[in-house]
């Protein structure tokens, strides 16, 4: 019978292993760090692998959040990686977002965040429906530490380009209770805070913009909703040398 492994030292086996694993995302954002100003040729052969060796590092942060301030010293070239992959490589731009709230669960993070110019490159004004929530999340993270303004994120003019869910769902942030009051009233308050809240007027309520499909018959293309009956058309039967179907609207 192999002899069992007292707890302290699984703990400390457990401890170093993530030690290790957030050695090796440090090493990671170092690397991206080095590739943020890199010419085109150099930054487009090296990202990918990069983002790989990031996504992996940023599982075990969510593990272990704290590991993050004590074994991954912030860099603000690691920011500007994030900041260009965000503008220049679609593709990548929601890894870009979900790295980047990550790392501001970090007070170190978030304070070098604070210091970068061209905070609009990240690109919030890209977010579709369907990464709504990360956006608005990723938003409000950065309003409520400090790390940037509104209009440092996109102009009043790009307001009107914003996925109305989006700014519906930050508005809804700024009035939680456990968000900082003066931060929201400057928010909301200021021209793209006025701006933000037309835009989510222009959200569809539940229900009143049902997806249509189209149904190609006898009487051409008409859209139809989820509740409505469709037509039904029959064949008949098939005749004439080029075999054309006779259709005829059902019941």
């Amino acid at each position: 019978k192999k002899p069992a492994i007292s707890k302290p030292i699984l703990v400390f086996f457990i401890s170093s292993l993530k030690i290790q694993l957030m050695a090796k995302l440090a090493e990671a954002l170092q690397e991206a760090a080095s590739l943020a100003d890199q010419d085109e040729k150099a930054f487009g052969s090296g990202c990918s692998a990069v983002l790989s060796r990031i996504k992996r590092g940023m599982s075990e942060v969510r593990k272990a959040p704290e590991l993050l301030d004590k074994e991954v010293p912030a860099d603000c070239g690691a920011w500007l990686f994030l900041l260009r992959v965000a503008s220049e490589r679609p593709a990548f731009a929601k890894q870009a977002w979900e790295t980047a709230a990550v790392l501001l669960g970090s007070g170190a993070w978030t304070g070098t965040f604070a210091l970068l110019e061209d905070k609009q490159r990240l690109g919030l004004t890209k977010v579709g429906a369907r990464d709504a929530k990360l956006g608005a999340n990723l938003l409000l993270r950065l309003l409520s530490a400090g790390a940037a303004e509104i209009d440092d994120l996109f102009t009043e003019a790009q307001t009107s380009s914003l996925e109305p869910a989006l700014c519906q769902m930050v508005l809804e942030g700024l009035g939680a209770e456990d968000f900082p009051n003066a931060v929201a009233e400057a928010t909301l308050t200021n021209p793209i805070g006025v701006a933000l809240r037309e835009r989510a007027a222009a959200t569809p309520l539940t229900g009143s913009h049902e997806e249509k499909r189209r149904v190609v018959g006898a009487g051409g293309r008409k859209a139809f909703s989820k509740g409505d009956d469709l037509p039904v058309y029959v064949c008949e039967g098939i005749s004439g040398s080029h075999q054309n179907m006779e259709i005829k609207k059902g019941l």
